[in-house]
């Protein structure tokens, strides 16, 4: 009896070894793109929009949504204009996907002349409807946001001219983390494709040569937008 309990006592201390050994150690999961993008470049600062409601822009304006965001202010002369034009021919040609679909955001730089009642004025006057916001802010947050957002040229001479700001539709699916932009000065119906194609997973886009040639691009666009949206998942990286 006394070897049976010996040899049981030897087991029992090899199992007890076993079982307060460590599990081997995990490896670290992948950081999670929405929730990257979400902490480092969708800053919840306070908005006004056009109607003068206090507004978050994450909270209230980005999350769970679809975007199309520009930056623009209503004295501006140079693209502004044709480029808020682009954006209401976009709006007609989505319908009523506006404000179901996709949300426009254009957010002013010259928040010091920019109120929620000139804003107003201009939406009115370019025939802005539902599911377009102008906004406004202060304008160190404004600064953030558009740091954030990649809507800023390198050169920082460049940058610092309002005139020359950078003439991007930013475009974002926050759910999914897919965010592109392409240039306010593409024509409509490009903006319009880039849309359906940031709202719909790749293995949804519309294929076909009648797709593909629904307008033939024409060789001076080539030089004046970008003609595949840009992968902005190097915001991911460079902040």
């Amino acid at each position: 009896m006394t070897s049976v309990a010996a040899r049981l006592a030897v087991l029992l201390a090899v199992a007890a070894a076993g079982c307060s050994g460590r599990p081997p150690e995990q490896p670290p999961a992948p950081p999670d793109p929405v929730a990257t993008i979400r902490e480092q470049h969708l800053p919840n600062i306070e908005l006004v929009t056009h109607e003068g409601r206090h507004v978050r822009f994450y909270d209230d304006l980005v999350k769970g949504r679809v975007v199309a965001i520009n930056f623009m202010f209503a004295t501006c002369r140079n693209a502004c204009p044709e480029s808020t034009q682009h954006l209401v021919e976009v709006q007609h040609a989505l319908g009523d996907r506006m404000g179901r679909d996709v949300t426009f955001l254009s957010i002013s730089l010259d928040a010091a002349r920019d109120t929620p009642e000139v804003l107003r004025g201009y939406a009115e006057a370019h025939g802005a409807g539902p599911g377009w916001y102008f906004l406004t802010g202060k304008p160190d947050d404004i600064e953030l946001l558009r740091r954030k957002l990649g809507a800023y040229e390198l050169d920082p001479v460049v940058d610092a001219d309002r005139k020359q700001h950078t003439g991007l539709v930013i475009l974002g699916n926050e759910p999914v983390g897919r965010w592109k932009a392409i240039s306010a000065l593409s024509k409509p119906v490009r903006i319009r494709q880039a849309i359906e194609r940031t709202i719909l997973p790749a293995t949804e886009w519309p294929t076909g040569e009648a797709v593909v040639k629904e307008v033939p691009y024409e060789e001076n666009e080539r030089g004046k937008e970008l003609v595949t949206p840009a992968d902005m998942a190097a915001l991911l990286v460079h902040d």
